[in-house]
């Protein structure tokens, strides 16, 4: 049932811009809340429906939902974190300033949760490119290798 709705939105005039587009903002929504498995499942899933082209869809969907996520989280918590943690978080906040797109991919390629990666990144001076950057260089393997996946079971 699912895949006739997908190729019926397929067929569509618009249906070449529209698959794409919902699976990308899918893909943000799923990110920006820190669902679990979220992106290896979208990426699995645009990889069989959209081929090898479905890794850029889900990179895009990722990194607007990592962005968004990592935006709110710094207006709402990074104050507070400041202020309750002000302190004992001048050390690290001056490390990460220096080397933390290191730990970023470390711990995205670790398979550290999203949000705590994201929470505890928007409490730090670390640039929002920085982090988007380190985020998706970090993300990337395990996104083709499950866009891969899904395109190698499409060809059976």
């Amino acid at each position: 049932m699912p895949l006739t709705l997908l190729d019926s939105l397929a067929a569509m005039p618009i249906g070449p811009f529209a698959l794409p587009a919902l699976i990308a903002a899918v893909t943000a929504s799923l990110v920006a809340m820190s669902v679990p498995g979220a992106v290896n499942t979208m990426s699995f899933l645009s990889g069989l429906v959209l081929g090898v082209g479905g890794i850029f869809v889900v990179v895009l969907g990722c990194a607007l939902g990592t962005h968004l996520l990592f935006l709110a989280t710094r207006r709402w918590l990074g104050e507070r974190m400041q202020r309750r943690f002000g302190a004992k978080l001048q050390g690290v906040q001056e490390h990460l300033a220096r080397r933390g797109p290191v730990y970023v991919v470390g711990a995205r390629l670790g398979g550290v949760p999203h949000v705590v990666v994201t929470a505890g990144c928007a409490a730090t001076p670390m640039t929002m490119r920085a982090f988007l950057g380190a985020s998706m260089l970090g993300m990337l393997p395990a996104i083709l290798l499950s866009a891969l996946a899904g395109t190698g079971l499409a060809a059976f």
